[in-house]
């Protein structure tokens, strides 16, 4: 089994940890806010519970991760490091910079960006060569699906390693031909947002007939059939046709989103403010709603 040092402990690195440690692995987890690597165990542990864990088993997966505030002590002797701090540039650079002065130089450093480029994270390393794009999804410990790219300078010995250890995990590795930012799922996913707000926008309807209208169509297809494979099954003729007749329609805005600047000017950050797109003032359940359909829609094991 590997040793894991991970370099954040947030929404991200925890859920990692716990799919490293399900797994046997053993992971040390890092920090910089003593508030976010002081409750990692306690977080872990609703993660686990929330997503039908027996007890048991989280005791299993608590014993193979260790919180740990000094960052030399976390990466020592480490087989793979992740990186899973915020999705600043700067930040990823002071973070790989830091990583690279504490391990030794084929040691692999896994970047779990979700939209920045990977050769750009690289930039001014020491040894490119050795950075990975790994990007789980959240919940990490519980998505099956792991993307894998590499950036421009990265060794492809790197790319292979990674992809087989994610593959030993049990989850679904897909590895990209190339670096490009966002990766796969998160320019699909965000494609769809931005066409979402784009008829809001246009006073086409309101957020809850969006979320209405995606929750009761193509979103209970999507699970079991992809896009292009639909587009297959539907006919590549009839696929062409539609589009002819709507891309010319649809959104291609790259920096002018009114509505949600409107929002965010007036200090509506969503869930965490109690208005967003939506309101949020009142009891919701989302995040057991979330889980509860992610653990419905996945393929039995």
């Amino acid at each position: 089994m590997a040793l894991f040092g991970i370099v954040g402990a947030g929404l991200m690195g925890h859920g990692i940890a716990a799919a490293l440690a399900r797994a046997g692995h053993h992971t040390r987890l890092h920090d910089p806010d003593p508030a976010v690597l002081g409750d990692v165990h306690d977080r872990v542990e609703r993660a686990l519970e929330l997503s039908g864990t027996p007890e048991a088993a989280r005791m299993a997966v608590q014993d193979h991760i260790s919180a740990v505030p000094d960052l030399d002590a976390a990466l020592h002797q480490v087989d793979v490091v992740v990186e899973a701090v915020p999705e600043r540039m700067a930040v990823k650079h002071e973070v790989v910079a830091a990583v690279e002065a504490l391990v030794p130089p084929r040691t692999p450093i896994w970047s779990n960006t979700s939209v920045l480029s990977i050769t750009g994270i690289a930039d001014g390393m020491r040894h490119p060569e050795r950075l990975v794009g790994v990007h789980w999804w959240n919940p990490a410990h519980l998505i099956p699906l792991v993307e894998i790219a590499p950036g421009a300078a990265t060794d492809p010995a790197f790319v292979r390693s990674a992809h087989d250890l994610v593959t030993s995990l049990g989850k679904t590795a897909v590895r990209l031909h190339r670096d490009v930012p966002g990766f796969i799922g998160n320019r699909l996913q965000f494609a769809m947002v931005r066409e979402a707000l784009h008829l809001l926008d246009e006073g086409v309807c309101d957020a809850e007939t969006i979320d209405t209208v995606v929750r009761g169509s193509f979103g209970l297809r999507l699970a079991a059939v992809g896009p292009m494979e639909n587009a297959d099954h539907i006919g590549l003729d009839l696929t062409r046709s539609i589009l002819a007749n709507l891309a010319p329609h649809l959104s291609t805005a790259t920096d002018a989103f009114p509505t949600l600047d409107k929002l965010l000017t007036d200090g509506h950050r969503g869930r965490t403010t109690g208005r967003g797109l939506l309101d949020w003032t009142g009891p919701h359940d989302v995040t057991s709603r979330l889980i509860e359909g992610i653990r419905r829609n996945l393929p039995a094991r």
